[in-house]
């Protein structure tokens, strides 16, 4: 399988037969816009994908372009694009309470697990509910507090995944140095206040860098992890490359995202 980071929360994978899952795409209204743009195209033609999920209604996770469907690999009825897929929804919390659907699923032969906004350690219930995904998509902490990265090292380690992929963060044209924070804080500063707007929901710089945020801790965990970083907005996968991976899994970091490209 291949899979796509378009920025934010939002990933495009598709599978061997080149059918496609779109999960979390965000709005780029102006109302609602935190700097990037929806991507239009993909592969030269307009973006498609035959199943959209969102894990909650906010805007930087739930977005629904007119003819994503129409524009997807084409399917005859009764046919079956993602055979074994069991699709599942575990409901997880926001820092706030709000409720998110964390999403888990098979494609090729691997379940794939994406955790939105989560904000705290998995329970017994969830665990029980998600079992052990070969890949998750997940989000460091939001805040400005290395203290609560212990959240997240937890529920990696509960989940046991093959692999990681971090997620919910902005990687723009430009972006400076990985173990450059200074100069990350700056960038994101300038990159808000040039591209993104403010809304009833996100106001202030304060808000916006909390995206800042989620990537300087994936920056720190990705290197504590070994993992690798991406200058490309895709990753090919497969079941042979996972069950090569031993002991600790392997931590993804895209540097690239598809709505920049």
């Amino acid at each position: 399988m291949k899979i796509h980071f378009l920025g934010l929360s939002a990933f495009l994978i598709e599978n061997k037969k080149g059918f496609r899952v779109l999960v979390d795409p965000f709005n780029d209204a102006p109302e609602w816009s935190l700097g990037p743009k929806f991507p239009k195209k993909f592969k030269g033609k307009a973006l498609g994908a035959n199943l959209v999920l969102m894990t909650e209604p906010d805007a930087d996770h739930a977005y629904a372009p007119g003819n994503l469907l129409h524009n997807a690999p084409k399917t005859k009825p009764n046919s079956n694009p993602f055979p074994d897929l069991n699709l599942r929804g575990t409901v997880v919390y926001e820092y706030n309470g709000d409720l998110n659907v964390a999403w888990h699923y098979t494609i090729d032969g691997l379940r794939l697990a994406h955790f939105g906004d989560n904000s705290y350690v998995f329970t017994k219930e969830q665990l029980k509910e998600i079992g052990h995904p070969d890949i998750i998509f997940i989000s460091p902490p939001k805040v400005d507090n290395k203290a609560v990265l212990d959240l997240t090292r937890k529920n990696i380690e509960q989940l046991k995944p093959k692999v990681v992929i971090w997620a919910h963060h902005l990687a723009p044209k430009k972006l400076p140095k990985a173990n450059d924070v200074a100069a990350l804080r700056k960038f994101f500063v300038k990159y808000f206040k040039d591209n993104a707007s403010t809304s009833k929901g996100y106001t202030g710089e304060k808000s916006f860098m909390e995206l800042c945020y989620i990537l300087e801790h994936a920056i720190e965990l990705n290197k504590e992890y070994s993992g690798i970083t991406l200058n490309k907005p895709f990753l090919e996968i497969n079941e042979k490359s996972i069950k090569q991976i031993k002991n600790r899994p392997l931590c993804v970091l895209f540097r690239s995202m598809l709505s920049d490209c």
